[in-house]
């Protein structure tokens, strides 16, 4: 017969069987026979079947016949074993000699099994006496090394069985625990809960499961108590640092439930598609009567087809991991209609176990008025200083003209050579009003575009010339050929003329400021004001584009600030570098103008 079927046979038992071979190890075991003896298949198969065994000395010494012997055919043995949950069991054996030519090896059957009888006494002298035998070191050791605290008893309170880590956990020995009842030291503790539950086996329950506070070591415990025929297995599985965990966790997430609900900013958690939390700040943002109608809005309720469209894209390079924090300007719609500007700061978290997306709202309405009102005011101390540079320079055309046309009065007649400087400097003195009236003038249009980069400068520089020269400052202007950009006019000249006043202003006489158009990598510009003035310190750097923070004794911040803000919106980049009695550059970095590419775009 095949070897194959007879061993699918012997599985198939409901009686242990197992092979064997003549030292005793083991060949084949059926898992009948591991469930018997209370061990793994995988425990089993690394002993022998003798390790199992328990003798008593004087059993040891009489010991003549051999379990394995040639020739056996069917013959019954009665063993006592060490099951694996920790007690005692006398085994009926039955052993065949199933040697073949090429391989001595025995088939053991399990017929019977039995726990110890006896008088208690006698009994747990035996236990005592077999306890550190050899053959039971390595059953001992594997249930020993567990580090969860194991305890078996009878029905009756009667301790069977304890490891190393129970008797730490108990703070008794082995010998000590033989004369205790578990009844009596369950009702000590006192805990009612753990007592109704092991009581429940005592009634028939197979099964008990219970979390328990050790008073003495001052742990707690997952308790899982199995019952099996007139005995209970309970393993103590130690879970106090999971416990403190969690009590760690609980605390935080107070805390943070406290901050959130405190907060006076809008805190709102949506999943993409709809609102799944709004904190009470942002129910008094929406200002909608009954606010519980929030929760599950849908985000294309609130927000524009446009700033969907954006929201969607944020949040999907947010889950892509592209970007870390999302930061965007939005117009949502309040209850009856109304609109506001707000700010948001969007990153992704995990709300009950899914992936959502925490946004903090900031309205920024009252934001953007003041930085109106800063804007016009830094715009009209930038014309009151320049009026006065202005004036003196449209006096000396005038001047020029006056002259030539007294000459022409006296002389009754005009010279064609003098009349060409009068067109000349008259040219001058409109192109000078002009730009200033063009600086001056409010700004009514928001809308971007197309601008000659060097134009731009050379107009700027015949604004600033006269300042440069009332205090002998050299402006010199170098350039490249350059793409064009889009931006707004009036405001980068408001820039660039700051930026060159600021430079004048910090410089002795007979300093030198270079103005630079130079082209720049990935498709941008460079526009760089460089003096030689006093410099600024590294900590000041730092601190520049701050309201209200100025390197000179009477100024505000608030023109640099502005600077920061107008190149922003351009979607530029603004780098001061500077050094303390050498000079400090500012460089201005812009995107170019790209050919095919629609660039006007409307601010908001």
């Amino acid at each position: 017969m095949n070897d194959s079927i007879v061993s699918s046979c012997l599985e198939a038992s409901l009686l242990g069987q197992a092979i064997v071979n003549d030292n005793g190890e083991f060949l084949f075991v059926n898992t009948a026979f591991c469930e018997q003896f209370g061990y793994a298949k995988e425990e089993v198969l690394l002993l022998s079947i003798e390790s199992f065994f328990i003798y008593e000395e004087h059993d040891r010494s009489r010991q003549k016949d051999p379990l394995l012997k040639r020739g056996r055919e069917k013959e019954q043995f009665e063993k006592l074993i060490l099951h694996g949950k920790g007690y005692l069991q006398k085994t009926l054996l039955t052993v065949t000699d199933v040697s073949k030519k090429e391989q001595t090896c025995f088939h053991i059957q399990l017929d019977q099994l039995m726990n110890v009888g006896g008088l208690e006494g006698e009994r747990s002298l035996l236990e005592a006496s077999i306890r550190n035998r050899d053959e039971v070191r390595l059953p001992k050791k594997i249930l020993d090394g567990i580090t969860d605290a194991i305890i078996t008893i009878r029905l009756d309170g009667q301790f069977l069985y304890v490891n190393d880590e129970a008797e730490r956990m108990l703070s008794m020995t082995w010998e000590q625990l033989q004369y205790c009842d578990f009844w009596a030291c369950l009702k000590e503790t006192k805990n009612e809960t753990l007592t109704k539950k092991f009581y429940q086996l005592l009634v028939g329950e197979e099964y008990a499961q219970v979390e328990y506070f050790h008073d003495l070591s001052e742990q707690w415990f997952d308790v899982r108590a199995y019952r099996s025929d007139e005995q209970v297995t309970m393993y103590f599985i130690n879970i106090t640092e999971r416990r403190q965990m969690e009590k760690e966790l609980r605390i935080k997430e107070e805390n943070y439930r406290s901050l959130v609900e405190n907060t006076p900013e809008t805190i709102m958690v949506h999943d993409g598609m709809k609102i799944v939390y709004l904190n009470p700040a942002g129910k008094a943002l929406f200002g909608f009567s009954q606010p519980q109608k929030l929760i599950g809005l849908k985000l294309q309720g609130i927000l524009s087809s446009h700033d969907i469209a954006r929201a969607r894209e944020d949040a999907r390079q947010l889950l892509s991991g592209k970007i870390s924090v999302s930061n965007a300007i939005y117009q949502i719609m309040l209850q009856h209609g109304k609109a506001l500007e707000v700010e948001a700061t969007t990153t992704v978290i995990r709300f009950r176990g899914k992936p959502a997306f925490r946004t903090i709202l900031k309205d920024v309405s009252e934001r953007k008025k003041v930085d109106d009102l800063i804007r016009k005011s830094d715009k009209l101390a930038v014309v009151a200083q320049l009026a006065a540079g202005v004036a003196h320079e449209i006096r000396n055309p005038l001047t020029t003209v006056k002259g030539f046309l007294q000459l022409f009065q006296k002389e009754q007649k005009y010279n064609p050579f003098y009349l060409n400087l009068v067109m000349e400097e008259l040219d001058r003195v409109e192109s000078i009003i002009y730009e200033y009236l063009t600086l001056a003038k409010p700004n009514f249009d928001n809308q971007f575009k197309k601008l000659e980069i060097v134009n731009l400068m050379n107009q700027i520089l015949t604004l600033t010339k006269t300042q440069s020269n009332m205090n002998n400052v050299t402006l010199e202007f170098e350039y490249e050929e350059v793409p064009m950009i889009t931006g707004l006019e009036k405001q980068l000249k408001q820039v660039f003329i700051n930026l060159i006043r600021n430079s004048i202003e910090a410089m002795n006489e007979n300093g030198t400021i270079t103005i630079r158009v130079l082209n720049h990598p990935d498709q941008q510009i460079c526009i760089q004001v460089e003096d030689n003035g006093c410099g600024i310190s590294k900590e000041r750097i730092e601190r520049l584009g701050e309201p209200f923070y100025s390197t000179k004794e009477k100024g505000t911040g608030l023109g640099l600030m502005v600077c920061y803000k107008i190149i922003e919106h351009h979607n530029g980049v603004f780098n001061i570098y500077s050094e303390e009695g050498i000079g400090t550059k500012i460089e201005i970095i812009l995107p170019a103008l790209l050919e095919g590419k629609k660039n006007e775009v409307l601010l908001s």
